[in-house]
């Protein structure tokens, strides 16, 4: 039997908290969208990240959207964002239907030799300046990623609360109330909740 205990800080950034980070005149932001999933999945190769065209392809389906920042050499970050579209967070088996006054980050990524540049919190702003209806930023981080806590923080992350999990195989599932702080969740998947036995 597997057993998973997970932690997670639940953050938001409200939307407007511009000027934090700025392209620079060689960086152009961009949406990439369904037929950019090859680009995108060179990109993650090129990076040492898996290369998944199928998994890219099905966010883009799920109506995820993904927001990059190129210079002459190619992408150089990255980051998914739902909105608009149901949010699963599969560690507590939460379905939160998401307006589009909220963003639920994804999945950020920043070339190692462009981190430090704040190059992230730019690309933020930029995508709530495309549409106005973002007020607040959502993200999701292991209690335990110190170093990504740190970086949301300096971008102007708070924590919104701190929700635990521990699954036991994969019927019994224990897990926080959901907080307050974000929409009710759907798809609780409340068969999962039983301990099953076999003879």
């Amino acid at each position: 039997i597997v057993i998973e205990w997970n932690r997670i800080v639940l953050l938001g950034r409200e939307a407007g908290t511009a000027g934090l980070g700025a392209l620079t005149p060689e960086q152009r932001f961009l949406e990439l969208h369904a037929d950019d999933c090859e680009r995108l999945a060179q990109s993650y190769y090129e990076y040492g990240r898996r290369r998944d065209p199928a998994r890219i392809l099905r966010r883009f389906d799920h109506g995820f959207r993904c927001f990059a920042v190129e210079e002459e050499r190619g992408l150089i970050g990255w980051f998914w964002a739902v909105h608009g579209v149901p949010r699963y967070l599969d560690e507590l088996a939460w379905q939160f239907e998401l307006d589009h006054s909220l963003v639920w980050g994804r999945d950020a990524f920043v070339a190692p030799d462009r981190r430090g540049c704040r190059l992230f919190a730019a690309m933020m702003d930029t995508t709530a300046a495309i549409d106005c209806r973002p007020k607040v930023f959502i993200s999701d981080v292991s209690a335990g990623n110190f170093l990504s806590l740190r970086a949301h923080a300096a971008l102007g992350f708070r924590r919104l609360a701190t929700v635990q999990s521990l699954a036991i195989g994969r019927r019994l599932l224990w897990r926080s109330r959901p907080p307050a702080c974000l929409p009710a969740p759907t798809g609780l998947r409340v068969e999962q909740r039983w301990l099953w036995l076999n003879d």
